[in-house]
């Protein structure tokens, strides 16, 4: 059989006409256990830090509108700030750092809130 990592999806049809059953699934399990890329990972974290940064304000803007205390307030500009970090490094490649970073810091936020409100 030969190598298909070059071969694209017409490539690979065409590869699975003329396998032989046990060559199929050899094909399938290679097709299916790809690594995903540097750049997958930087565009996943990239959106996860986003989204997560959207929700800080969001949550910011109800607790300033249901005046809350000054701590609660200043624990999300901090949560707003940690996200647009994480943001910043997996848009440079530091997608490692800011996956750690921004666990982290949900992390200590959630065990923080019951105190804060």
């Amino acid at each position: 059989m030969p190598p298909h990592n070059d071969l694209d999806d017409q490539g690979i049809a065409l590869l699975m006409e003329s396998a032989t059953p046990r060559e199929r699934r050899a094909v399938l399990r290679r097709r299916r256990h790809r690594p995903s890329s540097p750049r997958d990972a930087r565009l996943t974290q990239l959106v996860v830090s986003l989204l997560f940064l959207a929700g800080g304000i969001g949550a910011l803007i109800e607790h300033v509108d249901a005046h809350t205390s000054a701590r609660t307030v200043a624990a999300y500009l901090a949560l707003i700030a940690l996200c647009a970090v994480s943001a910043e490094l997996s848009r440079r490649g530091r997608t490692r750092i800011s996956f750690w970073l921004l666990c982290t810091g949900m992390i200590a936020l959630g065990l923080t809130t019951p105190f804060l409100l």
